[in-house]
């Protein structure tokens, strides 16, 4: 990928952040239901009340997903050498402006 390529793709995300970030919402509470449902993890059904709600539900659901993943996310992140040196220059140029 060129670097062209990837400052394009990097200002489409930040354009669409908001909406994937929905999406992802979405998507990992619904699987979420869907294996409980699936493997049969529920069969009391004492989730059931939960769907009454499901924005409770939804936010809980990626609170405590992005509880076990975050650190697994920034590790990887942090081991690839285009991103720390990104993150470096922005830090650089935010303590920078601060200074002024």
């Amino acid at each position: 990928m060129t670097a062209q390529q990837e400052e394009k793709i990097t200002e489409l995300i930040r354009k669409y952040n908001d909406i994937l970030l929905i999406s992802m919402r979405l998507a990992v509470a619904e699987d979420f239901l869907n294996l409980l449902i699936l493997n049969r993890d529920d069969q009391e059904f004492a989730l059931k009340d939960l769907l009454d709600n499901k924005e409770e539900l939804t936010n809980h659901i990626m609170k405590q997903f992005l509880k076990l993943n975050s650190s697994p996310i920034l590790e990887e992140l942090r081991s690839q050498e285009f991103v720390l040196p990104d993150l470096r220059v922005n830090v650089n140029k935010d303590k920078k402006q601060k200074e002024k």
